[in-house]
């Protein structure tokens, strides 16, 4: 199974005038932080956001998310275009994604091989 990345809908995503992607995420308020803001009248309960401008490599690698393409094809696309190692790339590529990951930017979506049945279920035969 190759996985790709899918980018979230929370996300925002725009060009800064760098030529670099700027994101927009949305940010997790604990429940205690949030109940003692309101009694407070410092938050209005609005989803809170944290803006993080991508350099060129990330913005590249942002650019080709686009549920189709595994993390394999990004990295190649990225050693090609920025003169990397395959190797260096694809732990670089690995890297920015799962930080990505953790910031609920994106979410990791496998794609069934064509020797898998249905729904990415083994085929019939190796069912016990």
């Amino acid at each position: 199974m190759a996985l790709s990345p899918v980018k979230s809908r929370d996300v925002l995503a725009d060009e800064a005038p760098s030529g670099c992607v700027r994101l927009s995420l949305p940010v997790a308020v604990r429940p205690a932080l949030a109940g003692l803001a309101r009694r407070f009248g410092l938050w209005d309960g609005k989803v809170l956001r944290k803006t993080v401008e991508l350099d060129a490599m990330g913005s590249a690698v942002w650019r080709l998310i686009d549920g189709r393409r595994s993390l394999g094809d990004i990295a190649a696309a990225l050693a090609g275009r920025f003169g990397l190692d395959a190797r260096e790339a694809e732990l670089a590529v690995a890297e920015f994604l799962r930080q990505l990951g953790r910031r609920g930017a994106i979410a990791m979506a496998g794609q069934a091989r064509a020797t898998e049945g249905k729904e990415g279920m083994p085929p019939a035969a190796g069912r016990g």
